[in-house]
């Protein structure tokens, strides 16, 4: 079991609690009173899943993107072009291991109002092929995949949430970074060295010290698909209704495979976890998806780049669509070609009954994500301080005399005051965040 987290009043109970005594200050102040129906503007663009999955086929035209191969190379390139078309000003960040010469992650960054909080979406350009069992692990020169579905899904995705992103007028309150990691397969059994170190230079080398990270990892991303297996897959045993799209999160209840690694899980991790699965749920609430096709869960494995993240005491979820004995008792099949000769377009359309399918699996990904950045973004035209804290807290537009006015300012300074004074080094991330998911519709 996991680290007991001590009995503290909940977070509904402290909103509510903050919310009467505004409301108690407020009627005892002078001015006039109106309310009026917050309204949640729409944003200028919407990723397109049948444009994420252009962007995969785009990338499994370049061949088999092994490391240290210009497959990889010439993957990556277009990634950083396509970015550059879209306005964007990329970051290469090489790097070299044991085993790789010419590795590099590509990174964009999107400036917020938050300059050490960030939030990061990241998802793996390269692509590994190992031998069928009972030799996993083993390579030989023969062996290769196109990576369609590991992780062609994932890196194109995140290029068409750059697309969108990019036409977003004003700023998000977070700093959001997109990076293309390289690297984060496992070179297989004769290798010394384990996957993942794209993500990993990115957590040692690239985040100060003093900067918080929530970290998003798409990784066999967004196959939900709401159709029975196919007949083929059937025969052989492997027979479902629907593929779930999981998203493994930081856990809150048990941190042991973590904490076996090294890890040592404090209060604050706990409470950021806690925050994000909630977080996750209430979009996935407002986004109204069938309950089957969408599960926020505790993540008790790390076998993809949201690991490092988590072991660097940052908040993390894994974004993936069908996996292996994870969910029930019935789960006795994953029928993915990840890590295969066959990890191809064909039989990506194949195992999900067709390209429409495909393309709708990747959409219920891309609402949550896009979702997710759109309750973050803070067009510049509302960036009125009193009046979005007020909205924020969820009621309603006070238009207040001069003397009212002032009692909330000072009613604001004073909290603020007060949460300074019981821990500083905490107070503006977490009394940030607070008001950030108060703004949640």
């Amino acid at each position: 079991m996991g680290t007991t987290r001590p009995q503290t009043m909940s977070r509904q109970t402290q909103r509510t609690a903050l919310f009467v005594l505004i409301l108690l200050i407020i009627t005892g102040l002078p001015g006039e009173i109106e309310y009026t129906e917050v309204q949640i503007e729409e944003p200028p663009a919407w990723p397109e899943g049948s444009a994420a999955y252009d962007n995969m086929v785009s990338m499994t035209q370049f061949g088999y993107r092994r490391i240290d191969t210009s497959a990889n190379e010439n993957a990556r390139n277009w990634i950083a072009s396509e970015l550059e078309s879209m306005g964007y000003e990329v970051e290469r960040q090489p790097f070299t291991t044991q085993m790789c010469e010419n590795c590099e992650n590509i990174v964009v960054t999107i400036n917020g109002t938050l300059e050490d909080n960030w939030m990061v979406i990241g998802a793996h350009h390269d692509a590994i092929c190992y031998s069928p069992p009972p030799l996993i692990g083993t390579t030989y020169p023969t062996c290769s995949s196109s990576g369609a579905y590991d992780d062609g899904t994932g890196s194109g995705a995140l290029l068409e949430l750059a697309r969108t992103f990019s036409q977003w007028d004003g700023k998000p309150m977070h700093t959001w970074k997109l990076g293309w990691w390289d690297y984060e397969e496992w070179q297989g059994s004769s290798s010394p060295e384990s996957g993942g170190m794209g993500s990993l230079h990115f957590v040692e080398e690239q985040i100060p010290d003093h900067v918080n990270v929530t970290y998003v990892n798409l990784d066999m991303f967004a196959l939900n698909w709401p159709v029975p297996t196919p007949l083929a897959s059937q025969l052989t045993g492997c027979d479902e209704d629907y593929w779930t799209l999981y998203m493994f999160t930081s856990p809150v209840d048990d941190w042991s495979y973590y904490e076996d690694r090294g890890l040592e899980v404090t209060d604050e991790m706990q409470s950021d976890a806690e925050w994000f699965q909630a977080h996750l749920k209430a979009i996935n609430t407002n986004l109204s998806h069938p309950e089957e096709w969408v599960r926020v869960i505790d993540d008790t494995k790390g076998n993809s780049d949201h690991y490092n993240f988590i072991m660097h005491n940052h908040t993390a979820t894994w974004i993936r669509g069908q996996h292996q004995y994870i969910h029930e008792e019935g789960d006795t099949c994953e029928q993915t070609p990840k890590h295969a000769q066959t990890d191809s377009v064909t039989t990506v359309n194949t195992m999900a009954g067709g390209r429409s399918n495909v393309e709708a699996g990747l959409q219920t990904g891309l609402d949550v994500v896009a979702t997710m950045v759109w309750w973050d973004w803070e067009p510049e035209e509302e960036n009125d301080g009193f009046s979005e804290f007020v909205d924020s807290v969820g009621l309603l537009s006070i238009i207040l005399g001069a003397s009212g006015l002032v009692g909330c300012l000072i009613l604001i300074i004073g909290v603020a005051l007060i949460l300074i004074i019981r821990n500083p080094r905490r107070f503006r991330r977490r009394v940030l965040r607070n008001l950030f998911d108060w703004a949640i519709p």
